[in-house]
C-alpha cells in the first residue's frame, strides 16, 4: 500500500480570516468550500481550513492545531495495514462517500487517512 500526503488541515476559531489569508496572501485557489471548510490548492499538497466549534479547544490533545492527511482509496484497508505495523488508529468515520480515520504518531500528533480526492 502507498500513501501520498494530500492536505494539511489547520483548525481555527477564525475561519473567514484564515481562509482569506491563505487564499489571498499566497494566491491559492479554493477548490472546495462548505460550511466551515475550505480546501485550497497549494501545489502537491492542499491546505484545508477547518472551523473549530465554539468551546472546542485547539491543541495537541484536541483538534489540531493542524492535522496531516494521507490519501487512501480504501480507508478501512489502509487503517488495518497501519495497525498491523504498530500504528495507533481510531475508528473509521463515514460521512456519505467520505471515509476518515485518525491516528496518532509517537508524540501524539494526529494524522488522518481520507478518501477525499
Amino acid at each position: 500500500m502507498s500513501y501520498a500526503m494530500r492536505r494539511v488541515i489547520i483548525f481555527t476559531h477564525n475561519f473567514a480570516a484564515m481562509r482569506d489569508f491563505y487564499r489571498d496572501m499566497f494566491a491559492l485557489d479554493v477548490v472546495e468550500e462548505d460550511d466551515g471548510w475550505a480546501d485550497l490548492a497549494a501545489g502537491g499538497c492542499n491546505i484545508a481550513i477547518h472551523a473549530a466549534g465554539k468551546g472546542v479547544e485547539i491543541g495537541p490533545d484536541f483538534e489540531g492545531p493542524h492535522k496531516i492527511v494521507f490519501h487512501a482509496d480504501d480507508v478501512a484497508a489502509a487503517r488495518e495495514d497501519l495497525i498491523s505495523r504498530g500504528a495507533r488508529m481510531g475508528p473509521v468515520k463515514v460521512f456519505g462517500d467520505l471515509h476518515l480515520c485518525d491516528g496518532d504518531d509517537p508524540d501524539g500528533n494526529r494524522f488522518q487517512l481520507s478518501n477525499r480526492p
